[in-house]
Parts: C-alpha cells; structure tokens; sequence
C-alpha cells in the first residue's frame, strides 16, 4: 500500500507527520491582500465621513469671516449651535447684551492684553494703562483716547515719567461698541478712577473727523487736540431731581431710616479699584462652583447674575458670605440643591474685610449684574459684628425672612 506522501508525480521528501501538519497550517491562512480589490471596513467610512461632516459645520459656525482680526470664536454668531455664556437666553433665543463695562472687560481680555498685560502695567517695551496720564490723568481727553486707539501712535512717548518708544497698531477696524467698550473699561480698572460711559455716538464721532488720518499718530499730533475738546455723543448729565418733587404714582415711599442702616455711602470709595480686586478673590474662592461666567452649575450651583439675593439687600448678601448656606435654595425659580459650605472656612482670604467688600462690588457689577452702590470693608465688618454669634450657615426660610438692622 503506497503511503500518502507518495506518488507517480510527487517528490518524496522525506517528510514526518509533523512537518505535513505545519504546512497544512499555512495553506489555512488567509490570501494575502490584493490592491484596488478589497474595500475599506464601513464602520471606518462611517466614521470619516461623520469627522468631514463635524468639520464641516464648525468651520461654517466659526469662522469669524475668515478675517486676520477676529480671536473670538463668537464673533461669527453661533448662538444657534452653541449659546453664548454669561447671560440666559431670553425666550426668543436672543443672548441678554452684556453691560458696556463687562463688554469692554472682555473686548479688552480679546485686543489688549496680550501687550498692556491683565493688570494692566504693560511691560517690555509696552507702556501701562494702570495710573497713565493719556488714561486717567494730566493728558486725558475723550478725543484723544478715542484718536489713539483708532489710529494708533508711533513713535517716543513718556508715560508715567518713562520713555516707550514702540508701535501701537491701529483698531480702526473694530466695531463701534467695541472701542466704547474697552475705553470704559481701561478708564474704570485697576487704580484708574474715570466715571461714565464712553458711546458709541461718541466713537462715530471720532472716527468721521479723523478719518483723513492714514498713519499711526505722533505724540505732538495728539497733543495738538485740545484736552477739553468734545465728541457730540457724550452720555448726558443727569438732572438732578427737585427737592420737593412727589414721587410718582405707585412708587414705593423710601424708607430712609432703613436705607441710612443698610446702604454704605458711596463717599470717595474707589468702587473701581475694588471691582478690579475683586476679580482675583472670586477667580480664588468662587469660580470653582459659580464657574467663570456667573452661570453656576444646573441644580447644584445657582448663578449670580440677574438674581435678588446678589441685587437685592447688601446686608443679607454679606451674610451669606460669612456664614454661608444649608440646604437647597430656590433662585430664578429654579432649585439648587448643595448649599453653600461656610466660605470664610473653605477660603481663609475671605475672613479679611476687604477681600469680602471686593469680591461682592466685583460680583454686583459683572454677570449682568450693575450697582453703583458699594459695599465697603466697613460695612462688611459691621454685619460681621452684628452675626458674630449665628454659629449655623443659613437656610432659605431665614434668607426670605432675614432679620431687619437693628
């Protein structure tokens, strides 16, 4: 009987049991591939063609019109895919517009900070805007600092009695609120102590009369406008109202004993600075909840813009920052439900006065929010005093039935 490795046409090799089993292995594996024949998985089509697709509708979204000057991924409009932050939508999905002074805040952090610094104080080779005479001082005029940021300046110029001699480009082209913005802004940061709103009729004004002005200015052409000279445009003042005027029908009477206990007077409190400040205890103690935009955290952290308990009474908010909140609260009508532990004993800067005083002018004057009125490191120290012995945080039933001053 032949064996089965034998044959008219075969070779004989010799070849064990084992060896035949090895090659029979090989001959199970499969083809090797052959090119333009075998078609890619459709798992990895679908997910390319998903991948041009998100692409695609974030280019559209984005793209700023394609313009060198556009930073903010927002200026192309995409509320629709993705709600701009720090305000709620109104019913009709438009964003509440930001208070010109927030806005300038931004417009700065977008423009300016990449040369002037987030203080404020420049450096290598960038004057500051921090105390500067063009900003808030001897050389300061609304046509010239609306002049220089239209159109730039060149050349030697001293600031605070050092010399820069760099370029500043100009910013003809942003938008009218823009440049109104970031000079209200400049003029009321830091230790800056400008008052009002520079407008947008203000900067139309400017931008038609130096319009024939092709190249960066020289300190002597900006010199050569009048410091007092005017913008037609300019807020206008407020009247003051007759001493002896009614109040008008339906307004609720003042209570003036009560105002004179709980609103601190303004005095020559630098509300501005204190905002600045401000700035930094609540990037420190609160944007870890309350988060960057005011907006907090659904059902966990309430916002603090546009709500009664950050507008409303001074004192009661004082309160809660000293002693903080237990239980769930209800703001906006809306529920959070994980209280607000103890701040000071979280955040030991916030058993200093100041910081206190600072962090909630910062608070009342951003997220939408807008009060002239401050709240000072003496006032803060007052309420201190006055609930030195309510050991418990609050709950919402003493919050809605605060305790009048005594």
């Amino acid at each position: 009987m032949s064996q089965p490795n034998e044959g008219q046409n075969r070779l004989d090799y010799q070849e064990t049991a084992d060896i035949t089993e090895v090659h029979a292995s090989i001959l199970r594996e499969h083809a090797e591939p052959i090119a333009d024949s075998m078609p890619i998985p459709t798992w990895l089509g679908v997910l390319c063609a998903g991948v041009l697709c998100w692409a695609g509708v974030y280019i559209g979204v984005f793209h700023g019109g394609f313009s060198s000057k556009i930073y903010n991924e927002y200026e192309s409009g995409p509320a629709a895919f993705f709600p701009i932050p720090g305000g709620q939508q109104k019913g009709g999905g438009e964003t509440p517009e930001l208070p010109l002074l927030a806005y300038g805040e931004k417009v700065y952090g977008n423009r300016c900070v990449a040369c002037h610094q987030a203080s404020g104080l420049g450096g290598n080779g960038v004057p500051p805007l921090d105390g500067s005479e063009w900003v808030d001082g001897a050389e300061y005029g609304e046509k010239r600092i609306v002049a220089l940021i239209l159109k730039g300046l060149q050349g030697p110029v001293s600031v605070k009695g050092a010399t820069y001699n760099g370029l500043m480009p100009n910013w003809d082209g942003l938008k009218d609120r823009e440049i109104a913005g970031v000079i209200t802004y400049i003029r009321q940061a830091w230790g800056n102590k400008g008052t009002g709103e520079f407008t947008e009729a203000q900067v139309k004004a400017a931008k038609k009369e130096f319009m024939s002005q092709a190249a960066a200015w020289k300190v002597e052409q900006i010199k050569n406008i009048p410091i007092d000279a005017k913008l037609d445009g300019g807020s206008p003042a407020k009247a003051d109202a007759p001493k002896d005027a009614a109040p008008a029908a339906g307004a609720p009477k003042a209570d003036t004993a009560k105002d004179a206990e709980t609103a601190p007077s303004a005095g020559s409190y630098n509300l501005s600075a204190s905002i600045a400040a401000g700035k930094t205890v609540y990037l420190q103690s609160c944007m870890a909840c309350h988060q960057a935009t005011g907006m907090g955290v659904p059902g966990a952290f309430p916002p603090l813009g546009g709500t009664e308990y950050v507008n409303g009474d001074q004192r009661r908010l004082v309160a809660i920052v000293l002693k903080g909140i237990q239980g769930a609260i209800k703001v906006n009508g809306t529920v959070y439900a994980t209280g607000m532990p103890n701040p000071e004993l979280t955040f030991p800067i916030l058993k200093d006065d100041k910081n206190v005083a600072d962090v909630l002018n910062y608070v009342r004057n951003n997220f939408t929010n807008k009060n002239d009125a401050p709240i000072t490191p003496e006032f803060v120290g007052k309420v201190r005093k006055e609930f030195a012995d309510h050991a418990a945080q609050w709950t919402e039933q003493e919050l809605l039935n605060f305790p009048p001053a005594k």
